[in-house]
């Protein structure tokens, strides 16, 4: 990587959000530790050629799929890598790890040069964390991304610990208490409950997927994997996990699913207040997760529980291009 790391952490900082600056002191040590772990993989050819041989599309050279840095024609630079939502091989997509770009229409429009890079995967967009979510800029102002288009597909909620627990207890918080489970268990109530949810909301598994059980292993080592329970019975499941990203330092919700007969009734506020209380959160800890723009009952979990929409995964269509499907 040709680059300087600081001339990247520099660059990152601009698009991070004025939110994630103001919880968390240490935020450019975070940002800095968490961008690493995509740095590392530019250029990373064994790297590549594991991602090569994983999905099988006939792209036979390895660097084409390690994270890559390009130089832009306005002397900007951008790093970025092959993704797939989902896993899926029909829906590629840039993802834009750092650029020194602004955040702003034009610095997004001069993004689209990225994409005839990797044209062997025949990508739909580009897809960029764009801070200050969810609209920073009118993302429908076409003229100004060159006829393109932009669209939100994750945006990033989150709050301080200690802000969270200043909030007013949930009316139902006296009812719900959580009780720690176990993994398969826990993995198999999740499918069930999305099963479910699946019935009346078919764009589902676009918005979100169920915790596995390996997954949620890994809350549960942390001691951080629960049973909701209502009047002591069952009602759901809960879980977390220590995780710093974006510049954030603090846990990430991993799993929140209601079952049906205690839905819309305030018991995922109420159990998001009891996992606060429960985590091991230190002073500057933030709790944060992501959630699909789309998904309303989610939406307003978190903003009942407090958090803040602080930045967004964006899809950054550029003219000539078909965008990821919704």
């Amino acid at each position: 990587m040709t680059v300087p790391r600081t001339d990247v952490a520099e660059a990152a900082e601009r698009w991070t959000s004025a939110e994630v600056k103001e919880w968390s002191p240490r935020w450019r040590e975070t940002l800095a530790a968490w961008l690493e772990t995509s740095l590392a993989l530019v250029g990373d050819e064994e790297w590549g050629a594991q991602f090569r041989d994983m999905v099988r599309i006939g792209v036979d050279d390895p660097l084409a799929w390690a994270n890559r840095e390009i130089p832009l024609s306005n002397g900007h630079w951008a790093i970025a890598g092959i993704r797939f939502r989902g896993r899926d091989v029909e829906k590629p997509f840039v993802d834009i790890i750092a650029t020194s770009l602004p955040p702003d229409p034009g610095g997004v429009a001069a993004l689209g040069e990225v994409l005839p890079n990797f044209r062997a995967f025949s990508p739909l967009c580009l897809r960029v964390n764009l801070p200050d979510a969810p609209q920073p800029f009118d993302v429908r102002a076409g003229s100004e991304l060159g006829g393109g288009e932009a669209t939100s597909d994750q945006l990033i909620v989150a709050r301080p610990v200690t802000d969270m627990l200043e909030l007013p207890e949930s009316p139902r918080y006296g009812a719900v208490t959580l009780a720690p489970c176990g993994a398969e268990d826990a993995a198999q109530r999740v499918a069930t409950i999305y099963r479910e949810l699946a019935l009346s909301r078919p764009k589902l598994d676009q918005w979100a997927t169920p915790a596995d059980a390996d997954s949620l292993e890994d809350t549960a080592r942390e001691g951080l994997l629960f049973e909701i329970r209502v009047d002591d019975h069952p009602a759901g499941i809960i879980a977390a996990s220590r995780e710093h990203a974006y510049g954030l330092r603090g846990f990430c919700m991993q799993e929140i699913a209601i079952d049906a007969a205690h839905r819309g009734r305030g018991i995922g506020v109420a159990a998001m207040q009891h996992l606060c209380r429960l985590l091991p959160a230190h002073a500057d800890d933030v709790l944060w997760g992501h959630i699909h723009p789309d998904n309303v009952a989610s939406r307003r979990n978190a903003e009942a529980s407090g958090r803040l929409v602080i930045a967004a995964h964006t899809w950054i269509t550029p003219a000539g291009y078909r965008g990821m499907p919704t």
